[in-house]
């Protein structure tokens, strides 16, 4: 809870270089200041937020003000130092931070500006070259996990994959990276079909789908994934972060508002900020701010979107569509989810969260998804109306003017999802196997966030170092299970994130968990 008052004197010392703000800048800033803080007191605490408040006596310990001090950061695109957090302990205090500091250059560069008249002279036949601070910044981090005896956990390679077994600097280790969820990768009738179209289409597509990339491959595919969907029509992309990222900047102009989940992923936020249409997150799966939302400012745009995801990559958590339905029907907004994490896995054959909760398909305005997860291939696609996607898939930009998908990756996901329907335990397995490892790791007493029903499961160990350390034990004991480290989530929540596919068996689960439990302990 946010109460606004006078704002007190500073307790921090100032130099006398600095700029000092004037009433109205603080007032403003105190607006932003006091709600970043409140998305970060604990649940438990219902204190009113004041700027005299002291903040551990809130609950915000040094993790939660991090996270705070983040988005502040995002919001005034500056960065705080290690020195200046230490002197911050009210509300005011982090406030008249931001106010004197906001404009500070002097943490920019660790090196000194030299004034023009006594820069050295400089050969005009000389190569200039930039410095790029962001290049500085990753250097540092990736020695300071030297420093601590911890490998950099990106970007391992892979010398085999073989379902879920993967082979990882000559050590054999069980994989809980994948999003093959239902281990048609590796299928004999997937990796065949891709072979025979190579035979019979080549390797690449060679154009786009619009003036000379387009098989009969692909036409036969649109027309799966719609059938499977339930959907009037589909149409295939060539990449999953390319549709989102291109199709609200084409469909939604400065007329249009674009709502979508705080948790979306990153090509949903690109496409809406690179979109001219007027767009605010809202809370993680709260319906109920989104009709807020909705009721107070719906009546200035002509069409209005909300954008949710059918399973949450992150937190393994997904939304409650039926009331998500009822709000865009309230309101009469579009409906839009993207189904990356949830084909395939939810629903008792697979066919995604509306089967899930046993909703019509049709009451979704837009379906997008992914073939390169539960149809262990590559690329996207759009489903929903015949009009509308035979709109888009003829005007959107990633669409028009991207090279289509490969011939040997259409006809792997055109026999994966074949597959998918000839062999349904595959879901069912999967639910099983998911289901076994959340419970053994709530049993155990790790944290696995709002995980529920998926088979995206996180570890969260509270801290990027400790993720770090955590992933690193678990690959030397033959798991192969990756961390999430600040930024992609909050500092408090790092964690180990856990893909569960049909072809890990009950040994592989207790193994992991036992694994990670003696791991999470111990580091």
């Amino acid at each position: 809870m946010i109460r606004f008052g006078k704002a007190p004197s500073s307790t921090i010392t100032l130099d006398d270089q600095r700029i000092v703000p004037n009433a109205h800048t603080r007032d403003v800033i105190y607006g932003v200041v006091l709600n970043e803080l409140s998305r970060v007191i604990p649940n438990s605490n219902q204190m009113m937020l004041t700027p005299e408040s002291i903040l551990t006596e809130a609950g915000i310990d040094d993790a939660r003000l991090e996270d705070a001090i983040v988005r502040l950061q995002g919001s005034y695109g500056m960065r705080f130092n290690k020195e200046w957090i230490r002197d911050i302990q009210t509300c005011d205090d982090l406030v008249t931070c931001i106010a004197t500091r906001m404009f500070d250059t002097k943490d920019v560069s660790a090196a000194e500006v030299l004034p023009r008249n006594t820069r050295q002279h400089e050969d005009s036949t000389s190569v200039r070259t930039y410095s790029f601070e962001e290049c500085e910044v990753l250097r540092k981090r990736v020695a300071d996990l030297q420093a601590l005896g911890l490998d950099n956990p990106f970007l391992l390679a892979h010398e085999s994959v073989t379902g879920k077994h993967a082979s990882i600097r000559g050590k054999d280790v069980i994989s809980f990276t994948s999003f093959d969820y239902l281990g048609l990768t590796s299928h004999p009738a997937v990796t065949s079909a891709a072979k025979t179209a190579i035979d019979q289409f080549g390797c690449g597509a060679t154009a786009s789908r619009m003036v000379g990339g387009n098989t009969t491959l692909l036409n036969a595919l649109d027309k799966a994934i719609a059938d499977f969907i339930g959907t009037e029509r589909a149409t295939v992309f060539p990449c999953g972060f390319g549709t989102n990222a291109s199709v609200f900047g084409h469909l939604f102009n400065a007329q249009d508002l674009i709502l979508y989940d705080e948790l979306a992923h990153k090509s949903i936020t690109e496409g809406a900020m690179t979109s001219q249409a007027a767009s605010r997150s809202f809370r993680h799966n709260d319906f109920d701010q989104l009709d807020g939302l909705l009721r107070d400012i719906r009546h200035k745009y002509r069409r209005a979107v909300i954008a949710i995801e059918g399973v949450y990559s992150m937190d393994g958590d997904y939304p409650d569509l039926p009331e998500f339905i009822e709000v865009k029907q309230r309101h009469d907004a579009l409906l839009y989810i993207d189904e990356a994490h949830s084909l395939g896995t939810m629903g008792d054959s697979g066919r995604g969260v509306a089967e899930f909760f046993g909703i019509d398909p049709k009451s979704v305005d837009i379906w997008m998804g992914t073939i390169s997860k539960s149809l262990g291939s590559g690329g996207g696609y759009l489903a929903g109306s015949r009009e509308l996607i035979d709109y888009l898939g003829l005007t959107t930009p990633a669409f028009v003017f991207s090279t289509a998908c490969s011939p040997p990756n259409t006809a792997a996901a055109l026999a994966a999802l074949q597959t998918l329907q000839a062999e349904p335990w595959r879901v069912r397995q999967l639910h099983e196997r998911s289901a076994l490892f959340l419970s053994l790791a709530k049993e155990a007493g790790l944290d696995t966030g709002p995980s529920l029903n998926t088979p995206v499961i996180p570890i969260i160990v509270g801290s990027s170092q400790k993720a770090l350390a955590v992933s690193q034990r678990l690959l030397e004991a033959g798991i192969n299970a990756r961390p999430i480290l600040y930024p992609a989530v909050r500092e408090s929540a790092a964690r180990i994130r856990f893909f569960i596919t049909c072809e890990h068996t009950d040994a592989d689960i207790h193994q992991a968990v036992q694994a990670v439990t003696e791991a999470v302990a111990t580091c």
